[in-house]
């Protein structure tokens, strides 16, 4: 009986596949003493005598290799064997390199297996050392999870390990004593032959190419080739190859252009939606590019009007059998716009919420397209749609979305900007912007208010429409406006492409328009209300004076009837009912003339041609003239109000009854520009004639002194003046004259 085999156990993984118990019970034997670091199988090693070192390969605080290396150098022929999971062709080299003296995968051995290494590579062998340095390689060889052979120098192979034999299918004695060719095609043989005579002529150890391996049943494996030279003396032997499969490499790398591909033709369409005007295009694309980029056999894009889906875009393919509005809330497509979540059905028939657009199809693909609507893909296979057909869509679909956002946003821009647009060209004001001076935008009624085309106000400064005297005042609002200074309405004058003086009520504010500061403005026309303010104050001062007037002229009649009807009652004398009659009857005639110059307020009606002759008599034989004479000489016709200008004529010819005398002769005559009344009284002083106009004023002991102010109003009404100057007989005449 042998002496007992001591193992050092240092695998806390379980790297090697097997247990440390279960190795102690495969060989009577054979003790096992553990350890979990590198540092307690380094104490085990100095205290105690050890046979052999059973190591995993992945340890807490380092590696078998880097545990190997410390064994080493103190135990230089200490049996070492390295377990490891993977046949790693790098953690091989190394360990070969430390000086390993078995390499195992965990997966091909077991508790009996691996106690019967350990007893031969610690008992004694009758093998030579070659023979044990030979069976060493073997298994290092054999345990790797690369394929691997050797050629002679005529290319045909003398050895194979299990891996190669796997990979091409092909038994072991099928291979050796074949040439490589059997396994690869002439153009891979021809460029490992260039690459061996390459590292002979350069005295490198190991090259690398690609190669496509041939099996035994016609597949095609791609694999990564390494090949080194075996030499003996210096001599050349053959060579020794690794064939690293790289198939799956190759198909995922595949896998990603494809991808790629995919990603960037849906980036293309994300381009061409851009040129899009319509969702309906929009949806077309979505669909065509689902077909021709995804692969996907039907689908379409359902947008929501009025909580239904609306079939957009179908598939070429596909009926509208059952394709009809659905709510919002109903079946997948009502979940993933509800959730706005991408779903995936591998068989729509155990769906309870499904509802198949056809009753073929089985499984779907439904994405939401943002707040719009859903897009939707089928297929009559169960499970057709995995995870990246999911994210290839989602992609898809987030272009559509932000295209259908931008038609939206553009049409209700376009909306929103033919609304203002409407109201700011059909407004009553005049609305404009203006930067630098110079005018940026304005509506037609800027153009119906100066009289200029908008070509003409384009090219000018904004001041030189202002009114000069207004000017600087207005500029310097402006200047306020800019340094931020709140700046009311205020009111300016506007002088116009004709000459007219308009007067503008202005409102105008600071913007940000396209980007840059300007002053937005609107001007409203408040001529037209100024005029009117104007003649609303002149009627408060004609009020004022009918107040004036009722209360002096209108009291003094009035306390002569009183005063002379009590007299009457007191003495019964018939003169004092003579006296107030007469005086009730001048206050009659004061209170038509009053009514009359309320009425000058009132603009005059409508003009039309007026024989003067014929309002010149009618107007003489309305007024008391006794034995006064009226001569009419050659008169034409004027554009006036026949009722307001006979109105002027009776106030005159009463003004010079009252005034000129009972044997008075009255000539009206024409003038150039308009015509006059004139009498041969004794005619008005010349520093009285621009007071005879006013209100009130009279020389008669009897008058109103409103007369001629009545005269005056009807004038001015008619757009004429009037003014008064000698006679041509000594008397008054008063000229009227059209503007």
């Amino acid at each position: 009986m042998m002496d007992d085999i001591r193992v050092l156990f240092v695998d806390p993984l379980s790297d090697a596949g097997v247990f440390p118990d279960r190795l102690a019970d495969a060989i009577d034997y054979l003790s096992v003493v553990e350890a979990r670091t590198t540092d307690e199988a380094l104490d085990v090693l100095s205290e105690r005598r050890i046979d052999c070192v059973i190591s995993a390969y992945a340890l807490p605080d380092s590696d078998g290799i880097e545990l190997l290396h410390a064994v080493r150098q103190t135990r230089l022929n200490l049996p070492y064997i390295l377990c490891t999971e993977s046949g790693s062709e790098k953690i091989a080299s190394r360990a070969i390199s430390a000086g390993v003296t078995e390499y195992l995968r965990a997966g091909d051995t077991d508790p009996e297996t691996l106690a019967k290494r350990v007893e031969r590579i610690v008992s004694p062998s009758e093998t030579s050392g070659t023979d044990r340095r030979f069976n060493h390689y073997r298994s290092i060889v054999q345990a790797m999870g690369d394929g691997v052979y050797t050629l002679d120098t005529n290319g045909r192979m003398t050895a194979v390990n299990d891996t190669l034999v796997d990979i091409s299918g092909y038994e072991r004695d099928e291979l050796v004593g074949e040439h490589i060719s059997m396994l690869l095609d002439d153009e891979d043989v021809e460029r490992g032959d260039e690459l061996i005579r390459g590292l002979i002529r350069d005295n490198d150890a190991v090259g690398q190419l690609q190669a496509t391996l041939h099996t035994v049943d016609g597949r095609t494996v791609p694999c990564e080739a390494r090949i080194g030279l075996l030499t003996h003396n210096d001599v050349f032997r053959g060579t020794v190859g690794v064939f690293r499969s790289i198939e799956e490499h190759e198909h995922v790398k595949k896998e990603l252009r494809d991808e790629k591909r995919r990603i960037e033709e849906l980036h293309e369409v994300a381009s061409e939606m851009e040129s899009c005007q319509t969702a309906d295009e929009i949806c077309d694309l979505t669909v065509d590019a689902a077909e021709s980029i995804l692969q996907f056999d039907i689908c379409g894009v359902d947008l929501i009007e009025d909580d239904h889906f609306v079939p957009t875009a179908i598939s070429t393919g596909m009926t509208n059998d059952g394709y009809s509005k659905l709510r919002t809330n109903e079946g997948i497509a009502g979940k993933t716009h509800q959730n706005n979540e991408t779903y995936v059905i591998d068989d729509v028939r155990e769906e309870s919420d499904a509802v198949p657009a056809q009753a073929e199809y089985r499984s779907l693909l439904s994405v939401p397209v943002g707040d719009e609507g859903i897009f939707q893909a089928g297929s009559r296979d169960v499970a057709s749609f995995d995870h990246d057909d999911a994210e290839l869509a989602e992609l898809l679909v987030s272009h559509t979305a932000e295209a259908l956002r931008r038609i939206s946003s553009q049409t209700a821009l376009r909306e929103s900007e033919e609304k203002y647009r409407t109201l700011v060209e059909q407004s009553h004001d005049a609305i404009y912007i203006y930067r630098n001076d110079s005018f940026e935008f304005i509506n037609q009624r800027v153009c119906d208010l100066t009289g200029y085309t908008r070509d003409e106000l384009m090219e000018m400064e904004i001041w030189d429409l202002i009114h000069p005297d207004d000017r600087e005042e207005v500029k310097h609002i402006a200047s306020g406006r800019s340094r931020g200074e709140h700046s009311p309405h205020y009111e300016a004058r506007v002088e116009t492409k004709h000459g007219d003086i308009r007067h503008i009520e202005f409102s105008v504010r600071i913007i940000t328009y396209e980007g840059k500061h300007a002053h937005l403005g609107s001007a409203r026309d408040v001529t037209g209300r100024k005029k009117r303010k104007q003649e609303l104050k002149r009627q408060n001062e004609r009020l004022e004076e009918f107040a004036s007037v009722i209360s002096h002229d209108l009291r003094n009649p009035l306390n002569v009837a009183q005063g002379h009807l009590e007299l009457a009652k007191e003495r019964g004398e018939d003169r004092h009912f003579e006296k107030s009659e007469s005086a009730l009857d001048r206050m009659e005639s004061l209170i038509a003339d009053l009514l009359t110059l309320a009425r000058q307020g009132q603009v005059v009606s409508e003009t039309e041609p007026v024989e003067l002759p014929t309002i010149v008599r009618q107007a003489w034989s309305n007024v008391e003239t006794g034995d006064r004479t009226l001569i009419v000489d050659t008169l034409g016709t004027v554009d006036a109000d026949p009722g307001r200008l006979q109105e002027l004529f009776e106030n005159l010819f009463r003004n010079a009854v009252e005034h000129a005398g009972d044997e008075t002769t009255v000539r009206v005559g024409e003038l150039a520009d308009g015509f006059y009344v004139e009498d041969d009284g004794p005619g008005i002083p010349p520093e009285e004639r621009d007071a005879v106009f006013e209100h009130g004023h009279t020389t008669a002991k009897s008058g109103s002194g409103l007369g001629l102010s009545i005269v005056k109003g009807i004038a001015n009404a008619h757009g004429w003046s009037i003014s008064v100057s000698d006679g041509s007989d000594g008397g008054a005449r008063f000229r009227i004259r059209r503007s």
